[in-house]
């Protein structure tokens, strides 16, 4: 399953597409769900609520913070952005 997802990651960004969406709605086809809600995921994505919310970095300063928080916070801003920019074009489009 992991490897499938790699492949569509890998695919979607070679064509340009959102590399969420594509995961997301061709996950349907191959992935129990269930499995895909990883625990460690939704406390990154709680922590990245929380430091946007409040204004607060997730570490005292920028060399402090791991790289790997770094990359997951651009992940999910990236994604949040594309899922507001889509609401707003469904939106205009109703």
């Amino acid at each position: 399953m992991y490897d499938e997802i790699i492949r569509l990651s890998d695919e979607a960004e070679q064509k340009g597409f959102n590399v969420g969406e594509a995961i997301y709605s061709q996950s349907f086809f191959f992935a129990d769900h269930g499995l895909l809600l990883d625990e460690g995921c939704q406390s990154r994505i709680t922590e990245y609520n929380f430091c946007k919310q409040f204004s607060c970095p997730p570490y005292p300063s920028l060399k402090e913070t791991p790289p790997n928080i770094i990359d997951d916070f651009l992940i999910i801003e990236q994604e949040f952005n594309h899922c507001v920019a889509k609401q707003r074009e469904e939106k205009s489009n109703a």
